[in-house]
C-alpha cells in the first residue's frame, strides 16, 4: 500500500460517523518488506476521553486515559468500524 508508513496520522473508525486521528506505529511488511497491500498496521489512536467510553469494543487498550493502543488493524476505503482510512480532504 503506497504512503503507509510509520508516523503517518490517518483516521481510525468507530462506527460509520465517529473517526478519530491515529499515528502509525507500526506496518506489517511483506517477505520483499512492503507494506501489505491490506494496510495491516499498529495505531496510537487519539480519542475524546471518556466521551469515546461507549465504543469501547473498537479500543480495546487504553481508550480512558486519551489514548488507544489498537494492534493489526486493517485499512478500508469504506470506513468499517474497527479499520483505519486516509483521513478526508476539508
Amino acid at each position: 500500500m503506497e504512503g503507509l508508513t510509520e508516523g503517518r496520522i490517518v483516521h481510525y473508525a468507530l462506527d460509520e460517523t465517529e473517526h478519530r486521528p491515529a499515528i502509525v506505529v507500526k506496518v506489517w511488511r511483506t517477505a520483499d518488506g512492503q507494506p501489505p497491500e491490506n494496510g495491516m498496521c499498529n495505531l496510537q489512536v487519539f480519542t475524546d476521553g471518556q466521551n469515546d467510553h461507549y465504543h469501547n469494543e473498537h479500543l480495546p487498550f487504553g481508550f480512558e486515559k486519551g489514548i488507544a493502543w489498537c494492534t493489526s488493524i486493517l485499512y478500508s476505503e469504506k470506513k468499517e468500524p474497527g479499520t483505519w482510512h486516509w483521513i478526508e480532504k476539508a
